[in-house]
């Protein structure tokens, strides 16, 4: 049995409260919360913050390669320029692109992340790599490609199989469609049924644009054909739904449907904004999401908490414990994993956030994580009990052989547009 505890920190437990005790870790999971004198390999916490990492609900992490590409384009203008680009990714970019993903992750606090994108194995690989925890899906766009949609199908069900428990249970698997609007109900119908024969969540882009809503003759056109292929149910992650009803939410929280909200990338990309109050009262389990590094700028967690703060004033406020409760517990319950909180029996997988910055000193330390912290603040990230970052310093990835990697390709990729 592996056991190692963290001492000194104050833990952020499930209710919110703060309690300064030693947390001891054993094969991976939460044993206990107190005193410890039982285990010599120990972690510091003196000074820091101990809390469950961020899970990151929707994202596509070899879009890091694209950071920056198609700016200040119209939404429909952004998705054809990108998917272009897209197109010229090679399966060796996509595992840098979420190799160079996997290191902002890790030093962000982000230690579980759900990813939709192509050439989905060299993203198991990169993930492997790294430590972190994942739920991928291979993206079903049924116009790209060519292939008959029987083959495509049976190819993303031989992914699912193949890869979920992958490396010790850290990498799972899920189903996903592109969006209701570029998917026929035919493909809809049988995703949804590999996805209760597999046991697997699936997920999809909803409701993102005004475009997109109006596209199958209002939202609730989207809810109906969701509907109609047997979706909508507890399995089901909806990512964005900037433009979704009050109908709508209260149907989607009467089937257990959870929303992964990305609202940076919305405000990026001039969508919308989401009705995050709206959705919250109809009791939708609604999680974050930073979406690909191309629409969000970055990977990191505390941004998008502070912009659903932001958001939230402007009708009443959301407090900044249901908001990281968003970050953490509410993301690992939408991908269906026992993490996300400082719980006994649940996974290791821990941040530590040193509050001794100037920033981050003050009276509430909960609204600091959400107002002011940075992903620059996480001092040390931990999954299932290993420790891929210790004192800054990543531990399972060459970051700087990453990032110089990245550089080249990325000037390469340039120059093939003639950019400047």
């Amino acid at each position: 049995m592996s056991t190692s505890v963290i001492r000194g920190g104050h833990l952020l437990l499930p209710d919110g409260r703060l309690l300064r005790r030693d947390l001891l870790i054993e094969d991976g999971l939460i044993a206990s919360i107190g005193v410890s004198s039982r285990c010599k390999d120990a972690i510091d916490a003196t000074g820091c913050l101990v809390m469950p990492g961020f899970v990151n609900t929707h994202t596509h992490t070899p879009m890091t390669l694209l950071r920056g590409w198609c700016e200040g384009l119209r939404f429909s203008e952004w998705l054809e320029c990108i998917w272009q680009r897209e197109a010229e990714l090679t399966p060796s970019d996509v595992y840098l692109g979420s190799i160079l993903a996997c290191v902002e992750m890790i030093r962000s606090g982000i230690t579980t992340f759900a990813d939709v994108y192509i050439h989905m194995d060299r993203v198991a690989l990169a993930a492997g790599e790294s430590g972190l925890r994942c739920v991928l899906g291979w993206g079903l766009l049924e116009g790209a490609g060519g292939e008959p949609l029987e083959e495509k199908l049976s190819e993303r069900r031989a992914f699912v199989k193949k890869y979920n428990h992958a490396c010790n249970g850290r990498i799972t698997t899920m189903y996903a469609p592109h969006s209701p609007v570029t998917s026929s109900e035919e493909a809809l119908t049988a995703l949804a049924r590999l996805s209760r024969e597999d046991g697997v969540p699936i997920t999809t882009h909803l409701l993102e644009s005004r475009e997109e809503a109006m596209a199958l003759d209002g939202s609730r056109h989207h809810l109906s054909r969701l509907d109609r292929a047997g979706l909508l149910s507890n399995r089901f992650l909806a990512a964005h739904c900037v433009h979704l009803s009050d109908e709508d939410a209260r149907i989607l929280a009467e089937r257990g449907v959870s929303v992964s909200l990305n609202p940076i990338s919305n405000l990026r990309l001039g969508v919308g904004v989401p009705p995050i109050e709206m959705m919250a009262s109809h009791g939708l389990n609604l999680s974050l999401g930073t979406d690909g590094a191309a629409s969000g700028g970055s990977l990191d967690i505390f941004e998008v908490m502070r912009t659903v703060a932001l958001i939230g004033r402007m009708t009443g406020g959301i407090s900044p414990s249901n908001i990281l409760r968003m970050a953490t517990l509410n993301g690992a319950v939408a991908l269906g994993l026992e993490t996300g909180a400082i719980k006994r029996g649940f996974a290791a997988d821990l941040i530590l956030v040193d509050m001794k910055k100037p920033h981050l000193t003050g009276c509430d330390p909960i609204s600091a994580l959400v107002h002011s912290a940075r992903g620059c603040d996480v001092k040390t990230t931990i999954v299932e009990g290993e420790v891929l970052m210790e004192d800054y310093v990543i531990k399972t990835l060459n970051e700087e052989d990453i990032i110089e990697r990245a550089i080249e390709r990325i000037a390469d990729l340039k120059n093939m547009h003639a950019i400047e």
